[in-house]
């Protein structure tokens, strides 16, 4: 399918703008005070190609299409790729693949300054056949196929480069961990790195992202494909999409409310295998992202190889790939270095930039800062002194988990008497930036054999109003490992160690920082614990809040010497390589499988909508 436009000017043009030398610049505006940088590329292409391709792999034919600019004889392009699950939602059922508008944002903006796009549907889902996996080894390894695919074509320049948010960034982890050899460079926005922390956090599932997988095996890789003019790659299609493949125990594991870490989170676990990532990453993630949760975005951060070519964009727009205000620009300046190889001074910027309480921009050689310490403050009864957070109006730091129902707005607003215990720590004189993982130390009596932790970090204002900063989750049957789960003896006392979601906030002048503790919270976990239990949390120094701050932190207390940093936490037991179990058979359930396509269907309109807000 060819476009009907023209060429509006030679490759000459391209030539010259990639002579230019790229130097950062400060962005523009009263309140912009950032460093920013462009790429060089101009839109200079007005004619283009609309093709359809079909590539075997060992796990099924993949299907895609790619959209590239009419260039001069003897022109390459670099490719930019998104691998994606999401498709179904781009084009409605019953219409061509021909039809669908593979220049999408990305395409619009880069085919007509010298790229190709290209769209691929995941393994098992629309067009492509196999079965849909879940962030397993089908989708790993076929990410690696279409890469090599795609830079093997004769119009390719044989550099790659990939795009995309939320499901369409994990694919690129999940395929950089295979080390794809014209696999150039990725811009993960929103990403899972670590299946196991998209679906719980240490041990407690995860409220949000509670329709995945659902809405994946039986709405994506559920509905059929529709371009009956694909002949046996259709054929192959239908018959995968009916295939029961693993879908049950995909879902059985996203929702256990005891889970162990074993070798079906070992596969789906790219954290593990980061240092194997060859190419150049942007990595996008959010301070406010509880879909995936900026825990995947940092992990993966701090786990890239030092001598890796990487930057970091932090903001606090939710799931969303566009953090920044110059985003495009920085994508831009970011493709044009990577895949064309022209100096736009993208990696001349500080390698970290985060966006701390929408309103201020901070640029910082690393993250956490250099300057980042930790603050250990002693959770304490009474009105606090620096260097602790005090607990006051009781007598006892006991609450009790019976009412599953508490939510964020009853703990902040003071509605949970009982249930939570509130502690805040003197106001600070100037200004605090609160950088990294703040952690909460405790020592807890327990009545029962099993409870949760689910703290709250805020910020109170002198107003008295409350803003909650970061969460954090723990279940005591994890306190351990997350490679087991062990009951408490009722009546004991136990250690948990709580690690909040990453985050970058500045507490103001005359504001206090608070810590809410209680054992349920409707906003961030799934309430799946029912022993009731009554917790007592011991304040003879024994348990204690630690707070990364990378300046202002003597507002709070005394610094820590700083820390040695943490080990990448890959679970303590190495797992035996993950095997692939052989696919169920279609025949024999694949029509019965089918009688559910209106509940798919249904799945599949809910999950559009919940997935417009994605980058």
């Amino acid at each position: 399918m060819r476009r009907s436009i023209r060429l509006l000017a030679p490759v000459l043009l391209l030539a010259t703008v990639a002579a230019l030398p790229g130097l950062p610049v400060a962005a523009e505006g009263e309140d912009a005070e950032f460093q920013t940088t462009k790429g060089k590329t101009e839109p200079i292409y007005t004619e283009s190609v609309l093709e359809e391709y079909r590539i075997p792999t060992k796990h099924g034919t993949l299907y895609g299409v790619v959209e590239r600019p009419v260039v001069p004889e003897g022109v390459k392009v670099p490719i930019i790729l998104t691998y994606s699950p999401y498709n179904v939602l781009r084009r409605p059922v019953g219409t061509a693949p021909q039809v669908e508008a593979t220049a999408d944002a990305v395409g619009n903006f880069f085919i007509p300054r010298g790229y190709a796009r290209a769209e691929f549907d995941l393994v098992g889902t629309r067009e492509s056949a196999g079965c849909y996996d879940h962030g397993g080894l089908r989708e790993q390894e076929t990410g690696y196929d279409v890469v090599e695919f795609l830079a093997a074509q004769p119009w390719s320049t044989g550099k790659v480069g990939m795009i995309g948010g939320s499901y369409d960034g994990t694919t690129q982890w999940a395929t950089a961990i295979k080390t794809p050899p014209h696999l150039t460079t990725i811009v993960p926005q929103v990403a899972i790195g670590r299946w196991y922390d998209y679906a719980y956090g240490q041990g407690v599932r995860f409220a949000s992202g509670s329709g995945t997988p659902v809405l994946f095996d039986f709405g994506f890789g559920f509905l059929p494909p529709t371009n009956v003019q694909g002949g046996t790659a259709w054929a192959e299609a239908v018959a995968a999409h009916a295939n029961p493949c693993e879908r049950v125990e995909h879902n059985d594991r996203a929702f256990l409310p005891d889970p162990v870490y074993d070798e079906f989170w070992d596969e789906r676990d790219y954290l593990q295998q980061i240092a194997k990532v060859k190419a150049s990453v942007l990595l996008v993630g959010s301070w406010q992202d509880y879909n995936v949760h900026p825990v995947n975005s940092y992990e993966m951060w701090r786990a890239l190889p030092a001598s890796l070519p990487k930057k970091l964009i932090m903001g606090q727009a939710g799931h969303s790939g566009k953090q920044v205000e110059d985003n495009q620009d920085l994508y831009h300046a970011w493709f044009d270095k990577w895949l064309l190889g022209i100096e736009t001074g993208i990696m001349d910027l500080p390698q970290s930039d985060s966006e701390v309480n929408q309103r201020e921009r901070f640029q910082d050689a690393s993250w956490p800062p250099p300057s980042t310490q930790d603050i250990p403050l002693t959770l304490a009864l009474g009105t606090a002194e620096k260097g602790a957070v005090g607990l006051a109006d009781l007598e006892t730091a006991q609450w009790s988990d019976d009412d599953p129902q508490l939510g964020e707005s009853d703990v902040l607003g003071g509605n949970a008497d009982g249930a939570a215990l509130l502690f805040l720590s003197p106001e600070v004189a100037k200004r605090v930036r609160i950088s990294g993982v703040p952690v909460l130390d405790a020592m807890v009596t327990t009545s029962a054999e099993s409870t949760h932790l689910t703290p709250i970090l805020f910020d109170e204002s002198p107003d008295g109003g409350r803003v909650r900063i970061t969460r954090g989750l723990l279940n005591s049957r994890n306190r351990d490992s997350l490679r087991e789960s062990t009951p408490i003896a009722p009546g004991s006392t136990w250690r948990g160690r709580v690690e909040f979601q990453p985050v970058d906030w500045v507490l103001d002048e005359g504001h206090k920082l608070g810590l809410a503790v209680m054992s349920m919270n409707t906003d961030e976990a799934l309430y799946g614990d029912t022993t009731q239990a009554t917790n007592e949390l011991s304040l003879d120094g024994t348990s204690r809040l630690v707070v990364p701050t990378s300046f202002g932190g003597d507002q709070l207390g005394k610094a820590a010497v700083r820390p040695a940093p943490r080990p990448v936490p890959v679970p303590p037991v190495a797992a035996a390589a993950p095997s692939r179990p052989a696919p169920l058979p279609a025949t024999g359930g694949g029509v019965a499988s089918w009688l559910a396509l209106p509940i798919a269907a249904g799945a599949a309109l809910a999950v559009r909508r919940r997935l417009n807000a994605r980058g």
